[in-house]
């Protein structure tokens, strides 16, 4: 079935020896971007086209990624991987992927051994011109990676408890991390758009170095879907086929719970649990270091999890539902071959992904949100489990998740619309608001609206009907909320002392384009201001019963107009001119291209989300954000649009390094080739692995 889309090339056959025989069922077609739309007879196959384009793409980086997995970072890199190989053997990724491999079904262990077949054939056949560092890697690797990836996300809510543990019993507070992660996403109701189709808008946001990577998979009568991934993944992990697709955002689950456990007085490294005196197990972990004399630490644990921090008279041990997760792989590939709404709800069902908010659309045009996570099941009795229980008894202990049908969600809603910017699920829409009465107090306790959500729901909120051309549009919109709350205020105490900067204010337009004057200043003043005015800025702060026109204005006129004399001075001094424009300041350089840049962090009220590194000229070149997105209209065939800011590749000699940066700057996107007329007119090059 499959043979009369190959495009076959001879290929010696000494070079079919030294590869596995996987090579000769799969077809890999790259188009005029790149984009890989791998063509293969069985789906064992697929995952080694997976592996061989990937490692044509990234090789070198998917080699860091598979050795930081099993806590070898230092031995191949150097002391640089140190800390990082400590966390990994902590939490004994590696080792606990050798022990769940066998529990995976026999496809997922073929795929990820498939994956590691193609990834060792590419890195022998090019040998020299790798690092001589890169070893030989299994199935067990790329399932170590895959869990180290879950873990930089899910993880992330445990390390703030910790750390919130640690001011608490008197270390300093750390400076807080810089973050450019983060999504957008969006789904419309063929009641919502021009067409009469539904539309889904997919966003995340994360450092580029994270390395989104584009495919599309065909495997005939199994599979057919176009999408992204994280470069290291054996599968798509959000996109489409021809009759679903699907998004993420990051949300915030309670996974995890630190407990305070009294030490026993009496007997040394014991604690009191339910009225027991308990031993704590220790283990020495031994990190090898390339270059440099091996590390030793000790880790210490208890009943219910390894410790995280020690005081003289307790223990903090952490109990999380990450730490024995495993089946997250095989849920999103089954996402991907759904059919209906119906299969993809039942996937859902199995709650195997630890968390990530789900926005979903259909050719049936369905609409669906999800607050997705393996949520522990806690007694709901006031307690705070934000930071540490103390003295824990077994009523404080969980042992069971919340199925899918407890969790925030909405399907088919009268407003025709969901959509979430990573805060909580209350205000997915506007029309169809959720009760969070309705669900545990422990469900993203305390979390407020943000501006870059409120953006999102003003501009769906904008007009009744939307073409997928209108939400590309939107997708790129740099007009920053946050001005349009608060500068009325800030022109009324400057105008109030004839103060020179008004002028520039007025007619700035609050939007973060390239040529835009007056946002560089603006930033610069908002930073300070909002610094000095803690702890509250604004005239009219948040307020949940007006979420969403909320908070807005300046709480103290006469030192906005004392900061803005700073941000005034400062914008002189640093760039010689108030009214520096922002493309001048901020620039996306990439594989030798020096291009204006546009969009500011989300913090300050952007749907066009940009984070930015500070170089020593005081130039801020960009590094993570929006790089990734991708607009799916479901028509039969779905018609769909993607970017990938830094493109297909990260070996600088390819095309495919830079030639989408610019298609990026100027706000637009590159169609997406689904269909086998549309891969056949667009393609540039047709292989089988090893040629």
């Amino acid at each position: 079935m499959a043979g009369k889309f190959l495009l076959l090339v001879a290929i010696a056959p000494a070079v079919w020896a030294q590869l596995s025989p996987l090579a000769k069922q799969v077809t890999i077609r790259r188009d005029t971007y790149g984009v890989p739309h791998i063509l293969a007879e069985t789906e064992e196959a697929a995952a080694y086209g997976m592996g061989w384009a990937q490692a044509e793409d990234h090789a070198v980086e998917i080699a860091r990624r598979f050795v930081s997995a099993r806590g070898e970072a230092a031995a191949f890199l150097g002391a640089a991987g140190v800390e990082t190989d400590f966390e990994v053997r902590r939490y004994r990724n590696h080792t606990f992927a050798a022990e769940s491999f066998s529990r995976l079904s026999p496809l997922m262990q073929a795929m990820l051994k498939a994956y590691a077949a193609a990834y060792n054939d590419y890195a022998a056949m090019h040998r020299k011109q790798l690092p001589d560092w890169i070893p030989v890697f299994n199935g067990v690797d790329v399932f170590a990676q895959g869990r180290a990836e879950i873990m930089r996300f899910a993880f992330s809510r445990a390390r703030q408890s910790m750390q919130a543990v640690r001011v608490k019993y008197g270390e300093p507070a750390p400076p807080p991390p810089e973050d450019d992660g983060g999504s957008n996403m969006w789904a419309l109701a063929p009641k919502r758009t021009t067409s009469g189709k539904a539309i889904l808008l997919g966003n995340p946001h994360q450092s580029w170095s994270a390395l989104y990577w584009e495919a599309h998979i065909t495997v005939p009568g199994k599979l057919n879907m176009f999408g992204g991934t994280f470069v290291g993944r054996p599968l798509l992990t959000t996109g489409f086929n021809e009759h679903l697709g699907w998004t993420h955002t990051v949300n915030l689950p309670d996974l995890d719970d630190i407990y305070a456990l009294n030490l026993d007085p009496e007997k040394p490294h014991h604690y009191l649990y339910d009225g027991k005196s308990m031993p704590l197990g220790s283990r020495e972990i031994t990190v090898p270091v390339r270059g440099a004399q091996p590390q030793t630490r000790t880790y210490w644990h208890s009943h219910l999890g390894p410790l995280v921090h020690r005081t003289k008279d307790k223990a903090f041990a952490i109990k999380s539902a990450i730490l024995d997760a495993y089946g997250y792989y095989e849920q999103w590939y089954e996402l991907g071959k759904a059919r209906n709404w119906k299969e993809f709800r039942a996937t859902l069902e199995k709650n195997s992904l630890p968390m990530f908010n789900l926005t979903y659309a259909d050719v049936d045009g369905n609409i669906f949100y999800l607050w997705n996570g393996t949520v522990p099941k806690r007694l709901d009795d006031g307690t705070d489990y934000r930071v540490d229980i103390p003295a824990p008894n077994p009523k404080h202990v969980w042992s069971a998740f919340h199925p899918t049908s407890e969790l925030p969600q909405l399907l088919n809603p009268s407003g025709g619309y969901v959509q979430n910017c990573n805060d909580p699920p209350w205000w997915t829409s506007l029309r169809n608001p959720l009760d969070k009465k309705r669900y545990p107090s422990y469900f993203e306790p305390g979390r407020t609206l943000g501006l870059r959500t409120q953006m999102s729901l003003e501009m769906i909120e904008s007009r009744e009907k939307f073409s997928l051309e209108d939400v590309m549009r939107l997708k790129n919109n740099t007009r920053m909320l946050l001005a349009d709350r608060v500068k009325p205020d800030l022109l009324k105490a400057l105008r109030a002392v004839n103060h020179p900067g008004a002028a520039l204010m007025e007619t700035w337009d609050n939007y973060t384009n390239a040529q835009s004057r007056g946002a560089v200043l603006f930033q610069r003043f908002w930073d300070q201001y909002q610094k000095a005015a803690k702890p509250e800025p604004y005239a009219v702060p948040w307020d949940e019963k007006n979420p969403a026109r909320t908070p807005s204005g300046l709480r103290d006129h006469s030192l906005a107009v004392k900061m803005f004399d700073e941000a005034m001075q400062w914008t002189r001094d640093t760039y010689q001119d108030p009214a520096v424009a922002w493309g001048d300041v901020h620039r996306f350089r990439l594989a030798g291209k020096d291009l204006p840049a546009n969009g500011a962090p989300g913090e300050y009220g952007l749907f066009r989300v940009m984070g930015y590194r500070t170089e020593k000229d005081n130039t801020r070149v960009a590094t993570g954000g929006d790089g990734w997105v991708m607009a799916i209209e479901f028509t039969r065939p779905p018609r769909a649009h993607s970017i990938l800011a830094y493109g297909q590749t990260s070996n600088p000699e390819s095309p495919h390094s830079k030639d989408q940066i610019e298609i990026f700057a100027q706000h637009r996107f590159k169609p997406v080739w689904f269909t086998e007329e549309q891969i056949r007119a667009n393609l540039k090059r047709s292989y089988r692995p090893g040629e």
